[in-house]
């Protein structure tokens, strides 16, 4: 998320600077805007980050031995998985300090956020291969590693989109003189964020499909798993998918009749917030649906 912020700052320098001929004093609002989103941003994921390091150090079996689980490393995806979270952990951090900090370095700010990304796109596979085991019937599918994928894709989509409104209703309230530049700015990325969004929703939806497929064509394991999926747990199933679609197709409607008719993107706020909660509610569901629909085989 703070790699995205950095990367939308580019963006709005390149493309809003020339036609308004407000070069030097964008570049000023410019760094402002950054710190502003990055603030909420890292506050918000270093607490998660916290949080789930220390839930994943007292779930072993003998935490004050955790130190250990990083020395199967070769042949562990957890230990892998470990190691990648401090590595993304600390870049991260390090990238907040050189964007407080040490602003006039942008080629390392640069390159420590490509790091950051690198290392989140590892942290997720590594997540997601953790569940490719032949014990776990419904899991053991490479449909799982894409599901992590677009999980983490749609929800980083939709927190840029709520940051971005927040960030000028912010800006509303303390006048500042670039509000222009920041609608502009939204009528333009929003775009793109909504169709990246919506192709993630049916990317999603697929995935889903997929998996059931592969259920009701395996053994009487997986047939067991998608029968829980269909009736036990069809309820959540169904608000899974309504939600889904449900929230992609509000944001769609709302973003391209805010461009159609001109109007001002602050008509967006609660079109993003409501999709925003209900695609993470739905990811939520989908996540307790994972747990909960396996079916372990063997030790």
């Amino acid at each position: 998320m703070l790699v995205a912020m950095s990367a939308t700052r580019t963006v709005t320098k390149t493309e809003c600077r020339d036609p308004l001929g407000f070069g030097t004093i964008w570049s000023e609002h410019e760094t402002m805007n950054v710190r502003e989103w990055a603030l909420p941003v890292y506050t918000i994921l270093m607490q998660l980050a916290v949080g789930a390091l220390l839930v994943a150090h007292f779930h072993l079996s003998r935490p004050l031995h955790s130190y250990l689980a990083v020395l199967n490393f070769k042949s562990s995806w957890l230990s892998r998985e470990i190691v990648f979270s401090v590595s993304f952990f600390l870049t991260t951090m390090s990238l907040l300090y050189l964007t407080y900090f040490q602003t006039q370095r942008r080629q390392l700010i640069s390159f420590i956020g490509w790091l950051a990304i690198g290392l989140g796109i590892i942290l997720i596979y590594c997540m997601a291969r953790i569940y490719l085991i032949p014990t776990q019937i419904a899991w053991n599918s490479t449909t799982v590693i894409f599901s992590f994928y677009s999980t983490a894709l749609m929800l980083g989509c939709m927190a840029i989109a709520c940051l971005m409104v927040l960030d000028l209703k912010f800006a509303e309230i303390k006048k500042s003189d670039d509000i222009e530049l920041r609608v502009d700015f939204i009528h333009y990325s929003f775009i793109g964020l909504t169709t990246l969004t919506i192709l993630l929703v049916i990317l999603s939806i697929a995935i889903i499909y997929i998996q059931m497929h592969l259920l009701a064509q395996g053994d009487l394991i997986a047939r067991t798993s998608l029968r829980l999926i269909l009736e036990l747990y069809l309820p959540l199933f169904v608000m899974r998918l309504v939600f889904l679609l449900f929230a992609s197709c509000y944001l769609g409607i709302t973003v391209y009749r805010v461009n159609k008719l001109k109007t001002m993107p602050q008509n967006l706020m609660m079109p993003v917030y409501i999709s925003c909660l209900l695609i993470l509610v739905g990811e939520i569901v989908g996540r307790f649906l994972f747990y909960a629909t396996h079916i372990r085989v063997g030790i």
